[in-house]
């Protein structure tokens, strides 16, 4: 090491920069000890060493101990001789330093939010969701550990609990997503390996699927909910109607808009930000939904369609449907309403790729990708004509006024 020299404040402040290249100055009183001055003028208290407990073979290695102005020449001293301490007793500084830093940014409260400003800048639409889940269901239970120690029982142990809670969706739905959240935890370097690598739910059993929930609602039963929605309380009746009607999800179409609905045009337009997959949706409102959805109270200062309590967004499923269940006398879940859309639009002619547009659903990469035609016109006479079913049905409309509302 040449310009060895006793570092002092003065001396350190009287170095001046070379714009052929950096300049060092060594420190006589610790061996590697010096500082850095870059051509800009810029200086930086440096160790340089040797890594595996020293030796001419072993690989030489400098790290930064602090700039000067933010750190005093006595601190740096102090530091480089506890690392050079450590060095001798077959530690590397540097190693040691990295480890640090991914275990801080391991921990599992600051990865998960670190995934969740991952999951904004993707702009998934689920992000929430995912996110309190992890906090939830992963984060409560475990703490604040290194994801190093997360294994697979551990996740295995939350999945359980829930299923034991009989919330099969849940433990599914956590499941899918902490394999996800730990898969980017490896690409960040945060994690070796994924401990739910390969892991798979058991395959469905032919017992369970034909018990598996859900159906499609046959018309008798459709008739006895359309009457048993005028004896819930408002809005609760009609917004299941339009379940029926739109064939769309249940906290989409909870958190219909006015400012969605376009009356002009026969247009509902739900916004990316609400559905499944992140893609503006568009459905074409028959006459038969208008009339409902046109009816509905207004509240000041509420935008919604089908307000709840303080004009909020509709909740409280879990004792509106109780009710309606009641008072209909049809036992059914909300999504079957959703079912019966999709059965029915088969039943009244309606192609697959138009019935599967309607309800928003993924299609296969190479369609999505190439096949951008929305089949609006084929929507639109199909939904008129599920509306018109639904008519026949519960003889809300007279068939004959609908469909000379429709040529009109």
């Amino acid at each position: 090491m040449q310009n060895r020299v006793n570092l002092t404040e003065e001396r350190i402040k009287a170095l001046k920069p070379n714009q052929d290249g950096e300049v060092v100055l060594w420190d006589t009183e610790v061996r590697g000890f010096g500082v850095r001055c870059w051509p800009s003028g810029r200086k930086l208290f440096i160790l340089l060493y040797r890594a595996n407990g020293g030796g001419r073979k072993a690989p030489q290695r400098r790290m930064t101990l602090g700039e000067v102005g933010s750190v005093r020449l006595a601190d740096a001293r102090i530091a480089a001789r506890k690392y050079v301490g450590q060095i001798a007793g077959g530690l590397d500084p540097q190693n040691q330093r990295k480890e640090a830093l991914r275990r801080d940014a391991a921990r599992l409260d600051r990865a998960i939010d670190a995934y969740e400003k991952h999951l904004q800048g993707r702009h998934v639409v689920n992000t929430v969701h995912i996110v309190s889940l992890l906090r939830r269901e992963l984060l409560g239970p475990l703490g604040k550990v290194d994801v190093q120690t997360i294994d697979r029982q551990s996740v295995a142990d939350q999945i359980t609990k829930l299923e034991e809670r009989k919330k099969p969706g849940a433990a599914q739905d956590l499941r899918s997503k902490s394999a996800t959240f730990l898969n980017w935890c490896v690409n960040r370097g945060l994690l070796q390996a994924n401990p739910l690598g390969g892991w798979r739910r058991d395959r469905t059993t032919r017992a369970q699927f034909t018990s598996r929930k859900g159906r499609a609602i046959p018309e008798a039963e459709i008739k006895s909910i359309w009457r048993g929605c005028t004896a819930v309380s408002a809005p609760y009746g009609d917004y299941v109607r339009i379940l029926l009607l739109l064939g769309q999800r249940r906290k989409e179409t909870a958190l219909m808009k006015r400012a969605d609905l376009n009356f002009a045009e026969s247009v509902w337009t739900i916004p990316g930000t609400q559905t499944k997959n992140g893609r503006e949706h568009r459905v074409p409102l028959p006459p038969f939904a208008l009339a409902i959805l046109q009816r509905q109270k207004k509240w000041a200062g509420c935008d919604y369609v089908f307000a709840g309590a303080g004009g909020n967004a509709m909740t409280g499923w879990s004792k509106r449907q109780p009710d309606l269940v009641k008072k209909c006398g049809v036992k059914f879940h909300l999504h079957d309403c959703r079912r019966t859309f999709r059965s029915g639009l088969t039943a009244v002619g309606t192609e697959e790729e138009v019935a599967e547009l309607m309800l928003n659903h993924t299609r296969e990469e190479l369609l999505e990708t190439y096949d951008r035609e929305p089949r609006w016109k084929e929507r639109v006479e199909a939904a008129k004509k599920w509306a018109l079913y639904i008519a026949r049905i519960v003889d809300g409309i007279a068939v004959k006024e609908l469909a000379a509302q429709e040529i009109a």
